[in-house]
Formats: C-alpha cells, structure tokens, sequence
C-alpha cells in the first residue's frame, strides 16, 4: 500500500508527464478529414445541391430527350385522333363550309403529326390509330392477357411499351365513342353536335399543349408553341361556323 506522500508524489509525475505531451486534436475537427461533412453555402438548405455547381450536361440531354419522345408520342396520337374524326365528319356532313373547314384542319393536323415525329421515340413513331369498330375490343382484351407478370417484374422500357400501348387503345376508344355518338344524329344536327365535338377536342388539345411547352426541352417547346396558335385559329373558326349554322337554321324557322 502507497504511503499519502507517495501516492501525491506519482500523481504529480503523471500530471508533468501529460503538460509535456502535445494535445491530441479529434480527427473530426481535420479539415482533411474525408469523413467531415463540409457546412452548405450560404442561403443553401441542408440537404439540398448546390445549385451553382453544374448538372452533368449527358446525363440531362439524355434525360431530357427521352421525356421528350415520351411528350411527341402521346400528342401525336392526339393529332391522330382528331384526323380520323375530322375525316369521319367529312363523310357525313352535307354542308360545304363544314367539309371545307374539317379539310384545312386535317391539313393542320397531319402537319403537326409529322412534326412531331422528329421527337417521337423510334419504336412508336410509325404507329397509327386502328378504331374498327368490329374487331378493336377483341384486340384490347388479346393483348391484356399476354402481359408478363405483375408491374414490379416488368423493366422499365417494358412499362413505357405498356403505358404507350395503353394511351393509344385510350384514344382509339375514344375515336370509337365519339363516332358511335355522332351517328345519332343526321343534318344539321349531325354538323353542330361534330362541330361541337370538334370544339371540345381543341380545347383539351390546347391545354395538353400548354403544359407541354412548359416541361419541354427548347426546340419541342417552340414547336408546342407553334402548334398552340394553330390550335387557337381551329377553335375561332368552329364558333364561328357553330354560330353561323345556329343563326341558318333559326332564320329557316
């Protein structure tokens, strides 16, 4: 057992031994340390990037390319659409100025179709709307049941083939739809309720358009744009007869 003054004599040799020793930083507090999180800029929220550092141009062109295509295939089926009813319309009308009016539009359409298909992915480009009326929604229900497995088995180019395929049966539905409902009607019944039909669809289209100019990349962007004007005139010139027609066939009363 340590006497009292040997036991403070050892304490104050260890306390000498330490005061000589330099201090020993932690190596958290290295500004070398690879494992030390470096403080976010300021105004910046943690958690977030930098935006004043650069986004690797590949990887956004390509990112953006493909979104594109995934936008062009979706409005050209749109644009598809409207060519095989204004078509339809064509057919059955009697009135001049509506068969005038649905030829110019066709002109139009076909124009933005084949517009569009610069940005189109290569696999869908080529693709057309099929609406026979007789065999379609056999093919829907053939082709469902050929699907591999459940979502979380399929690839991701295997989900896009999928939602592809899913919104050109959607608008060929609609294409059927639309022409069985406007078979009910004969004259100038038949030319308001296409007509207004017509108006409908233009609508839809221009905000479709609107919202594509906004998420584009800058040359599908200004084409959206371009296309929005186009839209614009088609739907002054549907009133316009739409009106004109209402006012025919009230002064025939």
């Amino acid at each position: 057992m340590l006497r009292p003054t040997s036991f403070f004599a050892a304490m104050m040799v260890a306390a000498s031994i330490s005061a000589q020793q330099p201090a020993v930083r932690p190596q958290t507090d290295s500004p070398r340390s690879p494992a030390v999180a470096q403080d976010p800029p300021p105004n910046q929220v943690p958690g977030t990037r930098d935006h004043r550092q650069p986004i690797r141009r590949e990887n956004r062109g390509e990112s953006h390319g493909r979104f594109d295509s995934l936008v062009a295939d979706r409005l050209i089926l749109g644009n598809q659409e409207e060519v095989a009813l204004l078509k339809f319309g064509m057919e059955r009308t009697k009135n001049n100025d509506v068969k005038e009016l649905a030829q110019s539009m066709i002109k139009d359409h076909e124009k933005a179709i084949s517009d569009l298909r610069r940005f189109a992915s290569p696999e869908h480009a080529k693709i057309e709307l099929t609406a026979d009326q007789n065999t379609n929604k056999n093919v829907v229900t053939r082709e469902a049941r050929k699907l591999p497995g459940g979502v979380e088995d399929a690839s991701y180019e295997d989900l896009l083939t999928r939602m592809h395929r899913m919104a050109r049966r959607s608008h060929e539905q609609c294409l059927i739809l639309n022409r069985e409902e406007l078979t009910k009607y004969e004259g100038h019944d038949f030319d308001q309720a296409f007509l207004g039909q017509q108006l409908g669809a233009h609508i839809g289209m221009l905000g479709k358009l609107k919202a594509a100019q906004e998420e584009t990349s800058a040359d599908l962007s200004d084409l959206t744009a371009q296309m929005q004007e186009t839209t614009k005139k088609h739907r002054e010139h549907l009133e316009k007869l739409m009106d004109d027609l209402g006012k025919e066939a009230h002064g025939k009363k």
